[in-house]
């Protein structure tokens, strides 16, 4: 029983210290990941904001003077007058 008990004890011990390192790995791949589906989210809304969408709405959505420049900075080859 002692045996069985230590066979165990060893057996769960190597498995927890394994499964530590294999979770951060798999933790920096998906941070890796991540970053990346990230960026190319933002290049679709911000290419979808400027290449996409109807002028009417973009007039309508950014009505302020200061609504109007923060679209021209981040679309400067569509720019609102």
């Amino acid at each position: 029983m002692k045996k069985i008990f230590v066979m165990f004890l060893t057996i769960a011990l190597t498995a927890c210290t394994g499964g530590c390192a294999e979770f951060d790995a798999a933790r920096a791949a998906a941070a890796e990941h991540g970053a990346d589906a990230a960026d190319q989210a933002l290049d679709t809304a911000l290419w979808t904001i400027c290449n996409a969408t109807p002028v009417g709405a973009i007039k309508r959505r950014f009505k302020s003077e200061e609504e109007r420049e923060a679209y021209n900075k981040i679309c400067p080859g569509a720019p609102l007058p």
